[in-house]
């Protein structure tokens, strides 16, 4: 599992189609076709085939609240990512860590990008010393 973690100014995100790569991905039913945000973390999540998601789940949520105590924001916006790899886990996996994430982090009542669609994207990545964090879980 990977995740790319940014503190952002700003954070648009706009569905503008159903994906169908790569093969066999199940886009979920769309909620919100745009999602925005101000003074957030924005959690660029990729889940890979093999993840051991319940053993890495708590970790990257410790991760993601330590950025939000450092930068004093608690808005979090979850975002399926999945170029941070090429080794993706499937729909059903990817799915399910997210769900757990949300879970894990639901004090902080996170947003959820929509996952299985071509987005545009806008991170207004603030510009201080550990604005962006990349983990990786393995």
């Amino acid at each position: 599992m990977r995740a790319l973690l940014c503190h952002c100014r700003n954070y648009r995100s706009e569905v503008k189609r159903l994906s169908n790569t790569p093969a066999g991905i199940q886009p979920e039913k769309v909620k919100e076709k745009i999602l925005e945000a101000q003074d957030a973390v924005v959690v660029l999540l990729t889940v890979e085939a093999g993840d051991r998601i319940e053993e890495f789940i708590p970790r990257l949520a410790e991760d993601i609240q330590i950025m939000a105590k450092d930068t004093a924001h608690n808005t979090l916006v979850l975002f399926p990512f999945g170029h941070l790899s090429n080794k993706l886990a499937d729909s059903d996996t990817t799915l399910k860590a997210l769900d757990l994430l949300e879970e894990s982090l639901k004090d902080f009542n996170p947003k959820r990008a929509h996952f299985g669609s071509d987005k545009k994207l806008l991170l207004d990545i603030f510009g201080h010393k550990g604005n962006v964090r990349y983990r990786e879980y393995n």
